[in-house]
């Protein structure tokens, strides 16, 4: 909580007979110093001049057993040692990683894991398999454990030093796993980008790394990248995860690309080195974004639910080595939303940008009540995004999956 300067507080204490007006403005003041409101406007609104959109192009259904429900949390794509692909999903019902040709939609086979005991994963929030006896899982909240094929740990990294206090999460990152955000292997690191859970402090904004990189041999770990001051710094408010979320890509020459949700450009950093360039990569019809106007450590959740639902703000970014272009995604702001507007009305756009992240041109797919945008993966036929089917009226669960191809105007 926001601690008042001891000045002020010796003023206030020592003021009793102060005219009550005086001192409400004086407290307005300084309650006012304690949060920055920042606007970041869309520089290119209404000015890009789109050459190509995308299509549908193909649909894959994917029959589901009765312990399996669509909406994975989870999914990788793999080749097997024929080189045959794998598509994998995390079941967390019966905590387990399922596996299913992807060619045939045939399901190969599950690895289920313990609960408890010394091969316990209890909380399995996503997972990369290097091959098929050596697979990483994150264990929520701390903790990476490696398995072999049948699922026996064998090796278990803490997140965060082992710290048994409450307060780890101000130091180290936690993180929000999913498909369009994994775990990923590069130099022979496991990387992992995570968030600070809410507003980050101008104490920590250079102290603060929400990147892990963990090395596979030694087991060490570097927390790497900073927010950026201009979107995150000066106590400004944004006090929910889905602000601070960070989505990371890498480019063919190695750079680090970061889309964070409130920023219409891309920020381009190298693994080893302080500090960002950037890369507009915004929606032609993307609004200013606006950080929530109230007192951070006192904002309502209606309030925090208001500005989400308002606001254009991106996610995901997709690099297709295939075509090489990038694909951001974005969820639209919905105009006079209230508290009891669904989530899943905002409707999910992605922007397609060559491989300099030029634009090429945006398309909008519908809402987040018809597409899954957490399971979204690149192929050699196209964007892959799945589909939720609303008007299915069937005892039978499949996983749908549609593919999504480049065309021009």
């Amino acid at each position: 909580m926001y601690s008042l300067p001891k000045p002020f507080l010796v003023l206030i204490l020592n003021t009793e007979n102060m005219n009550s007006k005086l001192y409400l403005l004086l407290f307005s003041l300084i309650i006012a110093s304690c949060t920055h409101t920042v606007k970041i406007k869309n520089v290119n609104e209404g000015k890009l001049k789109p050459t190509h959109y995308l299509a549908l192009h193909g649909e894959k259904k994917i029959h589901l057993d009765y312990e399996t429900a669509p909406n994975p949390p989870y999914m990788q794509m793999i080749d097997d040692a024929s080189g045959n692909r794998i598509l994998t999903f995390l079941n967390p019902y019966k905590n387990a990683i399922y596996f299913y040709d992807y060619e045939e939609g045939v399901f190969i086979r599950d690895l289920v894991y313990d609960k408890q005991g010394p091969n316990g994963i209890p909380h399995i929030g996503g997972y990369y398999i290097k091959n098929m006896d050596s697979t990483y899982l994150f264990n929520r909240p701390i903790e990476i454990a490696l398995s072999d094929g049948a699922g026996l740990v064998k090796q278990r990294i803490s997140l965060n030093d082992n710290r048994k206090d409450n307060e780890w999460a101000y130091y180290y990152p936690g993180y929000d796993l999913s498909t369009v955000n994994p775990i990923a292997e590069a130099q022979g690191k496991l990387i992992m980008t995570g968030m600070k859970g809410f507003s980050i402090t101008d104490s920590l904004i250079d102290k603060f790394r929400f990147t892990a990189c963990i090395d596979m041999k030694s087991e060490d770990i570097e927390f790497i990248h900073t927010y950026p001051k201009e979107l995150y710094g000066s106590n400004v408010n944004w006090q929910d995860p889905c602000y601070m979320q960070g989505y990371r890509a890498f480019s063919p020459s190695g750079e680090w690309l970061y889309s964070f949700p409130v920023s219409h450009d891309v920020y381009i950093a190298q693994a080893d080195a302080k500090g960002y360039k950037t890369q507009y990569a915004g929606s032609n019809y993307a609004k200013t974004i606006r950080s929530i106007d109230d007192d951070r450590d006192r904002t309502p959740d209606e309030l925090i639910l208001i500005n989400f639902l308002e606001q254009d703000l991106y996610t995901a970014l997709l690099y297709d080595p295939y075509r090489n272009v990038y694909y951001r995604f974005m969820l639209q702001g919905i105009p006079n939303a209230t508290v009891k507007t669904p989530v899943k009305e905002k409707r999910i756009v992605v922007i397609i940008m060559d491989e300099k992240m030029n634009y090429m041109g945006e398309t909008v797919i519908g809402s987040g009540e018809e597409w899954n945008w957490k399971n979204s993966f690149v192929t050699s036929e196209g964007l892959v995004i799945e589909y939720i089917d609303t008007a299915v009226d069937s005892e039978e669960e499949y996983l749908i999956l549609k593919t999504f191809a480049i065309e021009k105007l």
